[in-house]
């Protein structure tokens, strides 16, 4: 079976991890006697009507592209899955970001979301019902601390998680207007400190939009440029920061997954949200959050992630073509 593999879901200087990622999909697809092929591989510049046109069975990508996300990258993403649906072919697409404060961060042993046309909530990452396997051995890989839901004291704040506005899944709207219409309907209905923090790729524009936030908000800004591993310090300190928190609060941030495994009330404004499922959405109950049983939620996760080795070898594209029956 042929399998469309689009270079072009990437960035065109040719490199980096999610570069890399396309090309082991292809070694992966390879190993199951499939054949790859990597659609305009050397293609460059402008983006050309019919250029993400898929006709194989199944194609490959990396990420998503929100619906006011028309250009660049994100633009060709999607084209490519709304073409893609009208032809009733599937699209395997890849992304990272879940778990990164337990460790999970680029490397040998990171770990990619694999789904079928978004790696977000609206994907279908074919993991419903799976036993507990693959998370109790995520939980070993990264020493992940999963702990019952925190029933919070009345001093403890609540922590709001931004995203950058040009982040695909954000889909251009704007952080702090965000904010601060979270603000509005929250404020009246608690008295705790609220802390907000910033994503490690946007605090620079954050601090000067500092202004725009309500005087009684905390913005914590720390390190503002990061140099080589300082980044993934930055995320393991999310661990620390929500520690003695009463919830978090975030639009769809793969950070509120993060605060669910922990143990901390996570209120999603977004469905596309991987928390989704056990995240609170009713913004009214800020102070009385529920507690869902996370526990199909975790075993599920487990199955939302795969190892360079697994899509390499290919474990990953057999899972995915035998699941669909094809």
């Amino acid at each position: 079976m042929k399998v469309e593999i689009f270079r072009r879901t990437v960035k065109d200087r040719r490199r980096g991890a999610s570069y890399d990622l396309l090309r082991y999909m292809a070694e992966g697809v390879r190993a199951c006697g499939d054949q790859p092929i990597m659609v305009n591989e050397n293609k460059t510049g402008e983006w050309t009507k019919d250029e993400m046109e898929p006709t194989a069975p199944i194609g490959c990508m990396f990420g998503y592209g929100g619906t006011n996300q028309m250009h660049h990258t994100k633009g060709r993403r999607r084209d490519l899955v709304e073409r893609a649906k009208k032809k009733g072919i599937k699209i395997i697409t890849f992304d990272g970001g879940l778990l990164s404060s337990f460790g999970n961060v680029h490397g040998p042993n990171h770990h990619w979301r694999v789904s079928l046309f978004s790696p977000m909530n609206n994907g279908d990452f074919l993991s419903d019902q799976s036993p507990p396997d693959r998370w109790n051995a995520m939980v070993k890989r990264f020493n992940i601390k999963s702990e019952p839901w925190r029933k919070s004291n009345k001093e403890d704040p609540i922590m709001f998680v931004l995203q950058p506005k040009d982040n695909w899944s954000m889909n251009e709207l704007d952080p702090i207007d965000w904010f601060n219409g979270v603000y509005k309907k929250i404020r009246p209905l608690t008295k705790r400190k609220f802390i907000v923090r910033p994503h490690p790729n946007h605090t620079v524009a954050i601090e000067n939009r500092i202004k725009e936030f309500p005087s009684d908000v905390e913005v914590y800004i720390g390190q503002k440029y990061f140099k080589g591993d300082e980044k993934k310090h930055y995320r393991f300190h999310f661990q620390e920061a929500i520690t003695n928190l009463h919830a978090v609060v975030t639009h769809n941030s793969t950070a509120g997954v993060d605060s669910c495994v922990r143990g901390i009330p996570t209120f999603n404004t977004s469905d596309l949200a991987i928390s989704w499922p056990v995240a609170n959405k009713d913004l009214t109950r800020i102070d009385t959050p529920e507690y869902p049983d996370r526990t199909q939620w975790l075993y599920d996760l487990g199955y939302k992630l795969w190892s360079e080795k697994e899509i390499r070898d290919g474990t990953v594209f057999k899972r995915f073509k035998d699941k669909l029956g094809m």
